[in-house]
């Protein structure tokens, strides 16, 4: 059998050309949605785990981190992160890859506190609903986000698109000082 490489192709693109990007790629970042995010510690062990999105401006990705373990832990050490998302009807896989700030008070991060506790109310009547029209009992568990979290400020840097047949295709945008 005979493997055929696919070579990885790198694109610079200006901070426009990527925040043009983010738009199309919003309708996969919803509020409230979940998203697989990569990181990794300092001594070069990974961690992926889910993360709910809580915002998406231009380049920005604000994730909420409501458990606050590995992925807490290695931003802490190494503030670099990478988010993976899927389009479910193209079978087209997307790597967003950047730079964090955590964010764990002050001012944005209160407004953005604000937004989580509408987007788990938000959950709540959702799962609620489903519960009553399907008629499936509910665990207490199944409404508890937790009080205490963290928001992840990622700043993309590199949005990175895998298509179904292999293909790699990563766009670079750097900021210019």
């Amino acid at each position: 059998m005979t493997v055929h490489k696919k070579k990885k192709i790198i694109e610079r693109i200006s901070p426009q050309e990527r925040d043009r990007l983010m738009v199309q790629l919003s309708v996969f970042l919803q509020k409230g949605s979940f998203v697989n995010v990569g990181t990794c510690s300092l001594e070069r062990m990974p961690n992926v785990a889910p993360k709910l999105v809580a915002k998406v401006e231009r380049n920005i990705v604000y994730l909420i981190d409501y458990v606050m373990g590995r992925t807490h832990h290695n931003l802490k050490e190494n503030p670099r992160i990478s988010v993976s998302l899927v389009d479910g009807k193209t079978f087209t896989g997307y790597q967003l890859n950047g730079t964090v700030d955590i964010l764990e008070e002050g001012e944005e991060f209160n407004k953005l506190a604000e937004e989580f506790q509408k987007i788990k109310t938000d959950f709540t009547v959702e799962r609620i609903l489903l519960n009553v029209r399907t008629g499936e009992k509910a665990t207490p568990s199944e409404f508890s986000l937790p009080e205490k979290f963290a928001i992840i400020k990622a700043k993309v840097i590199e949005i990175v698109e895998i298509t179904s047949s292999g293909g790699l295709r990563s766009r670079l945008a750097l900021e210019t000082p």
